[in-house]
């Protein structure tokens, strides 16, 4: 093939947007990874079905990314997702879907997501069993790719797509001070050999403080680790927050990124982030950073049950 040739990646997106290291390519790398965003601290449920239906408001998140702005073909990437409690199901029930645009390759993956939430009285915090399931849905444009040899055997045309089931678990421990979480997404998902198109299992660990320096200054320091079991990757980010006015925060990936954030509320109703990723690897030479805009949209319901107040109480909430 032509161009750069494949290395072993340090970032936790394996995949890359050259074409030169699509899996299925005379030269591929293994399994396709999850998305990475800067700003999903603000709405975990696209990994961890366990934080859906914190709140009895009915919340919505969109955010758009553009990652590796230089690089012809580079990674971008939609996420959209809706969640709420449900009284009489005592359960959060929502939904979430992403769609993954890298150069030949384009992925859909709309999933449901449920979490039974258990409060723990006597802590003042809560306990929360998630699951989502839904499909993943790729397709491949293979007359895009370019090859070093053109008569290569094994060279393919034309669009190709495949859908399969796709499942996540997740579990979550909130109070008002700090939450932890643990999940699994693309559970059943094995890399079968080195050039699969399969989403492989990822495992997310992860834990957020929220504490208050005043009445109107709050600062909430997390740190996170995500592994495929052959890539890993570490994340430390402390954020600011303003309370109900702004937020500016930073974060560092461990031979990564350094992420700058910032955002403001609007009204009692809407959240607008901004975040912008600098890579500190060798790739900054060849590529401007990483982009992405949020928008959380609340709607607040004029009555909430019992359980839900009692909910309330024992979690931090960005609002």
């Amino acid at each position: 093939m032509k161009g750069l040739k494949c290395t072993k990646k340090n970032t936790i997106r394996v995949k890359t947007a050259l074409f030169a290291c699509m899996v299925f390519l005379s030269a591929g790398v293994s399994g396709q990874t999850d998305i990475l965003l800067s700003q999903q601290m603000f709405s975990r449920i696209n990994y961890n079905p366990a934080s859906t239906g914190l709140s009895e408001d009915l919340n919505f998140f969109m955010l758009a990314r553009q990652q590796w702005v230089g690089f012809k073909s580079a990674p971008a990437t939609v996420v959209i997702n809706g969640h709420t409690f449900i009284p009489w199901t005592q359960s959060g029930w929502g939904f979430s879907l992403i769609g993954d645009m890298l150069g030949i390759e384009k992925s859909v993956n709309p999933k449901i997501r449920y979490a039974f939430h258990l409060p723990l009285v006597q802590l003042k915090s809560s306990l929360s069993f998630g699951i989502g399931v839904g499909a993943m849905v790729k397709t491949y444009n293979f007359d895009k790719a370019v090859y070093e040899n053109p008569n290569d055997p094994e060279r393919q045309y034309g669009n190709q797509s495949q859908t399969k089931p796709d499942f996540d678990f997740g579990l979550e421990y909130n109070s008002k001070y700090f939450n932890v979480g643990t999940a699994v997404t693309h559970l059943g998902n094995k890399r079968k050999n080195s050039r699969t198109t399969e989403s492989i299992p990822h495992y997310y660990l992860y834990g957020r403080g929220m504490f208050d320096i005043n009445p109107n200054w709050q600062i909430t320091p997390a740190i996170s680790w995500l592994t495929t079991k052959s890539v890993n990757l570490i994340e430390g980010n402390v954020t600011v927050f303003m309370k109900k006015k702004f937020w500016g925060g930073v974060s560092y990936r461990v031979n990564e990124s350094l992420v700058f954030l910032a955002g403001a509320y609007i009204g009692n109703q809407l959240m607008l982030g901004y975040s912008y990723d600098y890579s500190t690897t060798t790739l900054a030479r060849h590529e401007n950073g990483s982009h992405e805009i949020m928008l959380s949209i609340r709607i607040p319901q004029p009555q909430k049950s019992m359980r839900a107040t009692r909910m309330r109480e024992c979690y931090h909430s960005w609002w």
